[in-house]
Formats: C-alpha cells, structure tokens, sequence
C-alpha cells in the first residue's frame, strides 16, 4: 500500500511539471463528476450525484458554461435533472491549483415517491413555479496529462422544493440542502 501510494505521488509531481497550464486555445473544459453528501438544516436530505459540465475559457484560469446531472434524494425519494449555468476560476495558473465553482440554475423532477403524505420529507403534488438549483464549490485540480485531470471539491447543494413544513402543517417552498463530495476526472477535447 505504501509503495502503491509513492508510486501516485511521484507519477503526479511527475506529471504536475509537464503541465503548467489549460490550454485555452485547444478546446473547452469538460468535467464529469460523482458526488455524495449528507443533508443540512431542517429539511436537509442525503443526495446522491452525477454531473457534466462543458465550459469555455474566458482566460487560462476563469471559465463559464452550463451543465447537466441527475440527482437522487433519498429520504425525500426524488429524482431530478439539474441543468444550470456554470463558472469556474483557478487561483493558480499551474498544473496544481484550487478553484471556486459556482452552479445556478433549475431542475425538473423525473420520479418522486414520498408525496402528499403529510410527513416529514414528504412533496406535494403540486408544482412549483420554478425549481431553483443553486451550488457553490470550493475544490483542488490536478493535471494528469496535457489535456487530462481530476478534480475534488465539496460542494453546498440546494434544491428549492415544495416540501412538508412539520412546524406549519403545510406543503411550503424549502430549500432542502446537501454537502457534496465530489470527485471528477476533466478534460479538453481540440477543437471543440
């Protein structure tokens, strides 16, 4: 195991040198990740992730795009398709370097179960107007290669839903939130 972890350590400072910097000219940034987290708050509930997003370079360390994912809530048992614009910016033009993330945006949902039960992270029937889709991210990247990397972050998740308030005894808009621990793997495709 020590070996197996010194090998991936001089492989990645290996690789951190030969590659300082995106590539801007040579295609957007693709990033696909998994995420899971437990819930916050009150109406918080663990969710379960996968997301793609595709992102422009306005320069070597600040990007812009949209994505899609899907989302499974589990006590609220809720599948949705959040799609949402996003922007990235790297602190450090390096092979190694934190970033922000900011994703904003909305979400159909596809299957729900828990509904119209009058209890705790239960939904109503009813739609909302909009389903808002709102994550902030704080996270590291790591090139691999020239045009290929891994990224992690943890992520604060919130969906606004139509959600049982136990307090009022009512069906209320509730932002149900979840910490995401994401993993991903990035990458530029030339030309496109």
């Amino acid at each position: 195991m020590k070996k197996t972890l010194i090998l991936l350590l001089a492989t990645a400072t290996l690789q951190a040198t030969a590659q300082n910097t995106f590539a801007p000219g040579d295609g957007c940034l693709n990033t696909v990740s998994l995420s899971s987290g437990p819930g916050i708050g009150e109406y918080g509930d663990r969710c379960l992730s996968a997301h793609y997003m595709h992102e422009k370079f306005i320069s070597e360390q600040f990007t812009v795009g949209a994505g899609l994912g899907y989302s499974y809530h589990d006590r609220y048992r809720l599948s949705s398709i959040p799609v949402y614009l996003s922007a990235r910016y790297f602190f450090m033009d390096r092979s190694f370097s934190p970033f922000v993330h900011m994703r904003v945006g909305g979400f159909g949902i596809i299957k729900r179960k828990n509904i119209d039960n009058q209890e705790p992270f239960s939904v109503s029937h009813h739609h909302s107007n909009f389903n808002l889709f709102v994550s902030p991210s704080i996270g590291v990247k790591l090139h691999l290669a020239s045009r290929f990397g891994v990224m992690a972050s943890v992520s604060n998740d919130f969906y606004l839903l139509n959600a049982y308030d136990t307090k009022k005894g009512d069906y209320r808009h509730k932002l149900v939130g979840n910490w995401g621990i994401n993993i991903g793997a990035f990458f530029q495709i030339p030309g496109w």
